[in-house]
Formats: C-alpha cells, structure tokens, sequence
C-alpha cells in the first residue's frame, strides 16, 4: 500500500530520514485585503494546483464588492485547476455586474492565462497599483 510508506530521504552514507509531506498550506497561502469598501485584493503566494486551487476558491466565495483584483504576483505555478477558479469567479462577478482583474508579471502564470485565452475576457495587469486604479474605476 503505497499511501502507507512514508516520504524518505536517504543516502549510501545513513539510514533514510523521513521528511515532511508537503500540504496545501504549505504550498499555497491565500490573503484577502479588504482595500476600501468597494475593493477586495486577494493576494495568493505559492503554487495553484489540483491540491491547492480550493483555497483560492474558497476566498473568492461568498459577498464580493464591487471589484476584485487577483494578486499573483507571488506564484510561480498555475495549473489548469486554478484556471478553472479564476475563470469561474470572473464570469461570476460578470453576472452580477461586478469587475474583476488579475496581477502578474510570472511567465508561467501569464503563458497559461494567454494560452486558454483568459486574457482576452478577464484584464490582466503586471503592477498590482495598475490594477487597483483601473478595476476601481470600471
């Protein structure tokens, strides 16, 4: 049973040594700033993956002013996972007349976004400033 084996390091030099298992906690830190009162910034730091993608979902749920701006400055992966959330929470916020942008300037973050064509119905902003002036004012 493979889920009863634990992750190991070892060597020729010694006995394995176990290491801890990386968590969605670990590899993903989501933070809601509440910027005024019609803007919500929430800011993620790490991977967006299959595992970790929920966390961002869940702080793109419930009541959302006016606009929202999608900090990504400070993850180095995005998967078709988180994709999926962000295309989701966007097309929310389009139904109920709300603005939404995204932030990055990571080559993989923007590849992805550019490859399924999110940018082309979701502003994408390389300076979190940018998009704070611009998302508030649509």
């Amino acid at each position: 049973m493979i889920e009863g084996v634990p992750h190991t390091l070892g060597s020729r030099d010694g006995p394995a040594v176990p290491f801890p298992r990386s968590t969605a906690e670990n590899l993903l830190r989501v933070k809601r700033i509440r910027w005024n009162e019609d803007l919500l910034v929430v800011a993620a730091t790490g991977e967006i993956d299959l595992a970790t993608a929920g966390r961002l979902e869940r702080a793109l749920r419930g009541r959302l002013p006016a606009a929202t701006v999608l900090d990504l400055t400070e993850v180095g992966f995005l998967g078709v996972a988180g994709l999926r959330v962000i295309e989701s929470a966007a097309a929310r916020a389009r139904s109920e007349r709300r603005t939404t942008g995204v932030v990055t300037d990571a080559r993989p973050v923007l590849r992805l976004l550019r490859l399924f064509g999110v940018d082309s119905h979701i502003p994408v902003y390389r300076h979190l400033d940018h998009a704070i002036l611009e998302v508030s004012n649509r």
